[in-house]
């Protein structure tokens, strides 16, 4: 076990199931309060909580390993082209914001993103996601210095312990639990830390008359047979939806989560290039960009 990169962030770590601190105790680390004790595996600290979905886990690790062993087609290139200029915006305006440096900055559901760790040149990162196996190719394959496998719904944190969250394209998996995963980002953050959240548009362009206009099982019902009868090579989760740029950013603020801005778009991930070009035209409007984009970007303080 290779604890040293653990014992970096240990004061930042609390059990899933009661907030207790945690210590290393015998190559493990176990609760101070509950007296549980949790795996490190490969120097990645497993803190999955009691209540843990495992078939959610074994559906989410499924996906992972599609993701990381798919090679697109090229009559994707255009959508992997806008998919990566859509992250580089993200990642760019979070490197602004953290520019000064000296903070702990946080990725919930990082999957094998790699963008975030430019941010590790002036700051403590941390990696955190459901799924081990892509954490294990974060850190041996590129670096990724502090790795955490747990659950979105108990953050393994101690409350007011980072400076910045980062989540981006997570929450459309869990988007039946907003309300409960937006607190626990809140509580996460330390006062004035800030939150970072992209997802998937309801609202977006081409989108709403399926995510809005359609009854959530007859979207989903139809979004899987597109993809059997197209023969993707990655099966959307039957739990993922997109979630509504408008509930969130009101659920943002009830949390208490202050300076709520929805950042304009320009990139727009589709699988052929007219749509896209579309969106280049009309998302000159400044309110399309912000609110009607592929995916959604707020930024938002805790006070």
């Amino acid at each position: 076990m290779d604890d040293h990169s653990v014992s970096d962030i240990l004061d930042l770590l609390a059990c899933p199931d009661d907030g207790g601190r945690m210590v290393i105790s015998q190559q493990h680390l176990r609760c101070t309060h509950c007296g549980k004790i949790f795996e490190i595996r490969g120097g990645i600290p497993l803190l999955y909580p009691d209540d843990l979905d495992r078939r959610h886990l074994e559906q989410e690790e499924k996906l992972g390993e599609q993701m990381q062993h798919r090679t697109p087609p090229r009559r994707e290139e255009s959508y992997q082209r806008e998919w990566e200029k859509s992250k580089e915006e993200f990642w760019s305006f979070v490197r602004e914001k953290t520019s000064s440096g000296g903070m702990t900055i946080l990725n919930a559901g990082c999957g094998i993103d790699t963008h975030f760790l430019r941010l590790g040149e002036d700051n403590k990162i941390i990696a955190f996601d459901l799924m081990h196996g892509l954490l294990r190719t974060l850190r041996a394959a590129h670096g990724s210095p502090n790795n955490i496998a747990g659950d979105i719904h108990a953050l393994p944190f101690r409350h007011g312990s980072v400076d910045a969250l980062c989540c981006i394209d997570l929450i459309h998996h869990e988007s039946g639990d907003l309300r409960r995963i937006l607190r626990s980002f809140h509580d996460t953050l330390k006062l004035g830390g800030m939150l970072f959240l992209e997802d998937v548009n309801a609202w977006g362009v081409f989108q709403f008359w399926k995510s809005i206009l359609l009854p959530r099982p007859a979207h989903a019902a139809l979004r899987s047979a597109y993809h059997r009868l197209k023969g993707s090579t990655i099966q959307p989760a039957e739990y993922e939806f997109p979630t509504s740029v408008w509930r969130v950013g009101k659920l943002l603020e009830e949390t208490g989560f202050t300076s709520v801005e929805a950042i304009p778009l320009r990139s727009y991930p589709l699988r052929t290039r007219f749509p896209a070009w579309i969106y280049r035209s009309i998302s000159k409007n400044e309110r399309i960009s912000r609110y009607h984009n592929f995916h959604y970007f707020f930024f938002a303080v805790k006070r």
